[in-house]
């Protein structure tokens, strides 16, 4: 059992004004040298090769207040919650035109304006809406609509009109999106457009060392409804799958335009709300109708060819994770994938992408191939949006679905935890996210060959340690909306749905700035550890919520 029966939700009266306010100061449950530790922890452990705003050396003074304070009895979820706030700190940019957030610390070549790249853009949006100050976020996503590369040929995909909708229901201000409606109705439109790419699908191009790829027309296809675009173009290179109708980028673009609708109805548009409402039901009727395998269950891709794929991968989550009605009795059951090892994605060091009995399965393919392998490996931006998906599924469906509960999504958080690692050559873990990781032995794979080809005199390594504190996925948004089970509302009401171990005789999240007030949730057993009151306990600006 798990905590899920236990769900509260408050009514939270929000005053006007409230989102230009600094922020104040506010009664904690927990205390802030919690995260000092932490972080100092962190500093000792860390070569600090790149350096953006805010240095190691100023991290709890600069940053230290923004982040909501958490602690669990688990360790390993402990411990990565703060790291991932202190590796996102480091991505934090501050440029001519405000605040970005990078992916790769390393000016990479293939970057857009300020180092910037659109295919983490979502994850960032999801992950930041958490942050006490609103200002970093504000200026990206602007920064990214108006002078980012967020669409066009070296663009990928990314979804920053639904993610933008998201973190309103956060901070309760819907302003900021009404201002960006323009952006965002022309940046789906262009995605609609499309352009010509080449793909990487390994059903092309035979081998990860080629890059021989058929040209693909992306773009929005009248004639059957769906969006086209290459695996590469959503950030799969050389995947077992094929280019097309892919689950990923038409959730995402459903999700988009119910977002454009949203914010349009919100700012008095109703001929906008209605046009972008049409295109929403379009693609969920296709979506189900031509994406949904009903042979194997799961959502794949339908090809440029017209045929349905029978790949299974993490992207097939994808209408779950952005919230898509598309929950039934046929569709629940592929969350048991995730707890499969025969069959499904579950290896003992994390989630792979493509399901283990998927033909041409890899997970290591020489020192030769392409470091961004989609055939095999786990990766932390896929298991972000699986666990996201599984998260919501389960809050919205009473804890189960498809015979998997809130237990299993705990267990999947703590290998994702535990994978964030690395044992240094001197023999010492530390804390650790980079690209790509072996799920079989833990070990980061892009990291393992950039190293091996540049030893091997294969291709020189151009950017030392490239994917040291990579900022390509989310996990303290899994532990505050997933976890401890804050679902945020656009009316300001506190909605509980934690999927915590039963076990656990505590846990704490502490100081979210919701709505214009302090949130704090936890669990407390026998009302010992926070002496604020037994069981599931929320505070608003200190006070109890009956």
């Amino acid at each position: 059992m798990h905590l899920l029966p236990f769900i509260v939700c408050v009514a939270l009266t929000v005053s006007a004004g409230f989102a230009a306010e600094p922020m104040a100061p506010y009664n904690r449950v927990l205390d802030s040298e919690l995260t000092r530790r932490r972080f100092d922890r962190f500093a000792a452990d860390d070569e600090e090769i790149y350096r953006n705003a805010i240095e190691n050396g100023k991290v709890m003074s600069a940053f230290g207040d923004k982040i909501p304070l958490f602690e669990c009895p688990d360790e390993d979820i402990e411990r990565t919650y703060y790291f991932r706030w202190w590796t996102y700190r480091k991505h934090l940019k501050k440029t001519p035109a405000g605040w970005v957030v990078t992916e790769f610390l390393p000016d990479v070549s293939w970057a857009g304006k300020y180092n910037t790249i659109s295919c983490p853009f979502g994850h960032h949006l999801r992950e930041g809406r958490w942050l006490r100050d609103s200002s970093f976020i504000d200026d990206y996503t602007r920064i990214m609509l108006k002078e980012g590369n967020v669409n066009g040929p070296r663009a990928y995909l990314s979804w920053p009109a639904w993610a933008t909708v998201e973190r309103a229901k956060v901070t309760g201000d819907l302003s900021f999106a009404k201002r960006m409606l323009g952006d965002f109705v022309a940046n789906y439109e262009v995605w609609e457009k499309g352009w010509s790419v080449r793909g990487l699908s390994l059903r092309d191009t035979g081998s990860a060392k080629s890059s021989k790829g058929r040209q693909v027309q992306s773009g929005f296809r009248a004639e059957r409804g769906l969006f086209d675009f290459a695996g590469d173009r959503e950030g799969s290179e050389f995947a077992l799958s094929l280019d097309g109708a892919r689950p990923l980028v038409n959730a995402a673009m459903w999700a988009e335009a119910r977002a454009i609708a949203e914010i349009a109805e919100g700012a008095g548009d109703t001929a906008l709300a209605a046009r972008f409402s049409a295109k929403a039901a379009l693609l969920e009727k296709n979506i189900r109708a031509k994406l949904w395998n009903q042979d194997i269950g799961f959502f794949v891709t339908l090809g440029i060819d017209g045929e349905q794929d029978r790949v299974k991968e993490l992207h097939g989550y994808a209408p779950f994770y952005f919230g898509m009605p598309v929950a039934t009795s046929a569709t629940l059951p592929a969350f048991a994938l995730m707890v499969d090892e025969r069959h499904g994605f579950l290896a003992p060091k994390g989630l792979t992408f493509p399901a283990r009995d998927t033909p041409g399965f890899s997970v290591f393919d020489g020192v030769e191939a392409h470091e961004c392998l989609w055939n095999g490996p786990s990766w932390p931006y896929a298991t972000s949006i699986a666990l996201t998906a599984l998260g919501r599924t389960l809050q919205a469906h009473g804890g189960a679905c498809g015979g998997v509960g809130g237990e299993d999504f705990a267990k999947l958080l703590r290998q994702y935890a535990a994978q964030q690692v690395r044992v240094r050559e001197d023999g010492r873990k530390v804390p650790w996210i980079d690209e790509n990781l072996d799920p079989f032995t833990g070990e980061w794979l892009a990291r393992k060959i950039l190293i091996e080809q540049d030893r091997c005199g294969i291709r020189k390594m151009k950017y030392r340690e490239r994917g040291k504190d990579y900022n390509h996925s989310t996990f303290c948004d899994l532990v505050i909306s997933g976890l401890c089970g804050l679902v945020p509302q656009s009316d300001g009401t506190i909605v509980v749905k934690p999927l915590a171990p039963a076990e656990w005789d505590w846990w704490c999240i502490d100081g979210i700035r919701y709505h214009g007030h302090d949130i704090s949730v936890f669990f407390d057993r026998d009302g010992r550890r926070y002496g604020k009151g037994k069981g599931l306990v929320i505070l608003k600006d200190g006070e109890l919520q009956k």
